[in-house]
C-alpha cells in the first residue's frame, strides 16, 4: 500500500512540474521550485583560489617584543618589599 501511494506521489509531481502553469498569487510573478530549478545552471567544479596570502619577510624578522607583564607590581600588596631603585 505504501508503495502504490509513493508511485502515486511521484508521478503526480512529476505531471505537476511538467505541466504549463502560470505564476500568480501572494508571491507575484516569481516562478515556482519546479520552474526553478527547470532553469537552474549547472554547478562547476570552480572553486576560488583560498590559498593564504604570502607576508614579505622583513615582517617575520621583526625585533622580539617585551615580556608579557603578569602579576601586581612589587609593593602593591601589603606585605611585600617596595620595589628597589
Amino acid at each position: 500500500m505504501r508503495s502504490a501511494l509513493a508511485i502515486l506521489a511521484a508521478v503526480l509531481v512529476a505531471l505537476t512540474a511538467a505541466a504549463p502553469h502560470v505564476h500568480s498569487g501572494p508571491a507575484g510573478g516569481q516562478g515556482c521550485m519546479a520552474c526553478l530549478a527547470r532553469g537552474a545552471e549547472e554547478a562547476g567544479s570552480a572553486a576560488p583560489d583560498v590559498r593564504p596570502a604570502e607576508a614579505p619577510a622583513e615582517a617575520a624578522r621583526s625585533a622580539p617584543g617585551l615580556p608579557p607583564v603578569a602579576g601586581f607590581p612589587q609593593g602593591a600588596i601589603p606585605g611585600q618589599s617596595p620595589p628597589r631603585a
